[in-house]
Formats: structure tokens, sequence, C-alpha cells
């Protein structure tokens, strides 16, 4: 499954799909360029004064093309973002990915807690109640938001998720989910105007985050100036 959906994907900031191997354990293995300098996080521990808007904007556009076929990636993080010498930035793990309203396509999956939406934490958290989440475009959009404060402001958001909160809203803990401004306010990278814009990315109603193209045009214009 993982096979026929990453086949299908082919663009600039996508890890690229070169095959598959069935001669080297029990397992078929899915092939892929090596990138030595590994993912996002290490790369700019490496090269700390690498292009970080490019590479913000690399993976706005990657996400841009999934979100366009109707791909859902599901778990977004600075780990699942390969880096070549050059600083481009290639977006990898399609293992939870889904293709949306297509069946044998869907996963039980949600991605990684601490970039998780709190729409999807909550069902998370009350999981023997109720069915499992289904990832979407705007849980993508809050992990991106997550990634690019990373990317920008140099570590990642640490939210208090702690034992499961059963029974509460997604309004009663938000506080707790959502970045703060007073946490990157020494940060140059993160602008006013640049938080002004991924501010959005974790309203806690999934319907008032804005989509991938809207954000990556409005950073690319932060960027700019």
């Amino acid at each position: 499954r993982e096979a026929e959906l990453w086949a299908q994907l082919k663009h600039v900031h996508l890890v690229p799909f070169l095959g598959i191997s069935t001669n080297i354990g029990p397992c078929p293995f899915l092939i892929s360029p090596f990138y030595p300098l590994g993912h996002i996080g290490t790369f700019l521990s490496k090269r700390p004064n690498a292009n970080r808007p490019n590479i913000v904007l690399g993976v706005a556009s990657g996400l841009e093309y999934l979100h366009a076929h109707e791909v859902v990636h599901g778990d977004l993080k600075v780990q699942n973002v390969l880096v070549d010498e050059s600083g481009t930035p290639f977006i990898c793990d399609f293992g939870i990915s889904k293709i949306i309203n297509r069946r044998g396509f869907t996963t039980d999956s949600v991605g990684t807690l601490s970039y998780m939406a709190p729409e999807l934490l909550i069902a998370f958290d009350l999981g023997f109640l109720m069915d499992q989440p289904s990832t979407t475009k705007s849980s993508d959009v809050y992990s991106f938001g997550l990634l690019v404060l990373e990317v920008r402001g140099g570590f990642p958001f640490a939210p208090k998720r702690g034992p499961p909160r059963f029974f509460m809203s997604a309004k009663d803990i938000g506080s707790d989910l959502c970045p703060k401004r007073v946490d990157y306010s020494s940060h140059l990278a993160i602008t006013d105007k640049v938080w002004s814009i991924l501010e959005p990315c974790w309203a806690l109603d999934p319907k008032f985050r804005p989509n991938i193209s809207k954000l990556r045009d409005q950073l690319a214009a932060a960027f700019a100036r």
C-alpha cells in the first residue's frame, strides 16, 4: 500500500520512490535516495546558518502538492523531512498517509503526539470510548505550523500533554496545546508578522485553520521583506 501511494507522488520536495527490493530479507524494502545529512533537525544543528525560509517554503510546496492530490500526510514533523547538500527539503515517510475517499488507503495511525492536532489528541485520549480519529488536511496544517516554529525558532514546541484528560473539550485543554507568543518573543526569526501567519494554524476548530496554499503564499511574502 505504501509503495503504491509513494510511486504515484512525484514532486521536487518529496523523497522520490526508486523501487522495491525483495532479496534483502523476508520483507520487501522500499528504495529511496540516501540523504547523509539527515532530517531538518540534524541538518540545522550542523548548518545553523542555512536558508531556513527556503526550507520552510519547500516543505509548504511539498505539502501543497500532497493536499492537491487529496493525500493527507498524517505525521508531518522535522524528522520526516530530509535535506540534501544544497539545503533542499524532501518530505518522507508516507507510511501513515492516506488518500482521501479512496478505499484501502485509510489508516488507524494518527501520527506523533507532540505534533498532534487537538481534535486528534482528544480522540486519542478517549480511544477506548470512540472510533479512531482520522487525520485531515487541517491536522496536517496544525503540524506544519509547529514544524515552521521549530525551524524558525530553533527549538520544538513542548506542549503540556499529560495523562488522558477524559471528557475534556479542545477548548478546555487548548491553552496547553498551542504555542504562546511570549515563548518565542526573543527569537528574531519569529517576527510579529510570521507569528500572525502561523497562529491560525493552531485554531482549536479545524475549519478555521488556513489551507496550505494560503500559508505558503503568506510566508513567502513575509520572508521576502
